[in-house]
């Protein structure tokens, strides 16, 4: 068993042994992050053929002992090839193994070197005030945060899409729908954009083509079925409930999807009385993707303050019943239904 001392000291030999670029890479969202990684790690080895990929994933091995694996591979030899070693998740180590990570990374003075190169990805939130943060922060090279910022879907997508093929275009319309159909989620939104990319080679994506090649969430369904009972379509609403109903799960997600878009129309309809007529203020005032509030806006005339409200009141009545087993769930659905 290697001692804590022994560790430092070798700490303290990675340090003397290598010179190397440190580059932090971290944000919420670990589908860009890890893109984002892959793509490093090949613009690397392309550019130094011969060069040695080091992954350490301190998720699943975070001791001591892997730490002290993971520095011994940044020795460098007088003729060793160029390296890069990744530091995968380094702020789920443990106190003891985080402290040996933190004395190694104080042995380094900040340097560019781009033949060896000293990765750390992190998925999730950064705390600058994380010892691991603060010794990361005093070294680091290249530090990217990598993230679509609210209100900036649109954006990202069009970007996506050049990228995929410049000669298509996504105009405003089948853009709203894209981003409906995909949400946040950015792994769909470039799954999607490859499917159409392949689907179509060139000129206007138009909103037939999203809804050929796009299923709708659930929680788009969810709120085409309240758009219905908005207009007095009872039966347009039964007919797009009961679908959903007989997928995975019932009628309970249903209705937990009912409830989370009456409570969005209830913070949209509250700042439209506001005198808020604009969707980009509503959405800034909300928090709400602009273009949810877009589309809550084309129904907002069906439903007056007093009946989501109602609504709500309704919804929780439902959920109390089904808590005490005093309801069935198909029969709560379609209650609501006739009563909102």
């Amino acid at each position: 068993m290697v001692g804590y001392g022994c560790l430092l000291s070798l700490a303290a030999n990675c340090y003397l042994l290598t010179c190397c670029m440190v580059i932090f890479l971290h944000g919420e969202d670990d589908f860009l992050v890890g893109r984002r990684k892959r793509a490093l790690v090949k613009a690397f080895q392309k550019k130094y053929v011969q060069a040695e990929v080091f992954v350490f994933d301190f998720e699943d091995q975070g001791t001591p002992e892997d730490i002290r694996r993971a520095l011994s591979s940044c020795e460098s030899g007088l003729f060793a090839a160029e390296k890069m070693v990744v530091f995968l998740h380094p702020f789920v180590l443990g106190e003891g193994a985080e402290k040996i990570l933190v004395e190694f990374l104080k042995q380094q003075t900040k340097r560019v070197e781009e033949k060896n190169i000293l990765l750390f990805v992190h998925g999730g939130k950064v705390k600058k005030t994380h010892p691991l943060t603060s010794a990361l922060l005093k070294v680091v090279d290249t530090e990217e945060m990598i993230e679509v910022p609210k209100g900036k879907e649109a954006m990202f997508v069009r970007k996506e899409l050049a990228r995929l093929n410049p000669e298509l275009t996504l105009h405003s319309h089948p853009l709203t729908l894209f981003l409906e159909a995909t949400g946040n989620n950015t792994a769909r939104m470039v799954s999607e954009l490859e499917k159409l990319a392949a689907f179509k080679e060139r000129g206007d994506i138009t909103a037939d083509d999203i809804r050929l090649l796009l299923e709708p969430p659930q929680g788009q369904v969810i709120f085409e079925a309240l758009d219905a009972l908005g207009r007095g379509d009872k039966k347009r609403a039964l007919f797009l409930f009961h679908r959903e109903v007989t997928k995975p799960g019932g009628a309970f997600p249903v209705l937990a999807l009912c409830a989370w878009q009456v409570r969005r129309l209830l913070l949209v309809r509250e700042a439209y009385d506001r005198g808020m007529r604009r969707p980009a203020d509503v959405a800034q005032e909300t928090k709400l993707a602009p273009f949810a509030v877009q589309k809550i806006f084309t129904s907002i005339e069906h439903f007056p303050l007093a009946r989501i409200k109602q609504g709500i009141i309704l919804l929780s009545d439902i959920d109390t019943q089904l808590k005490q087993g005093k309801a069935d769930p198909l029969v709560a659905l379609d209650m609501f239904v006739w009563k909102f």
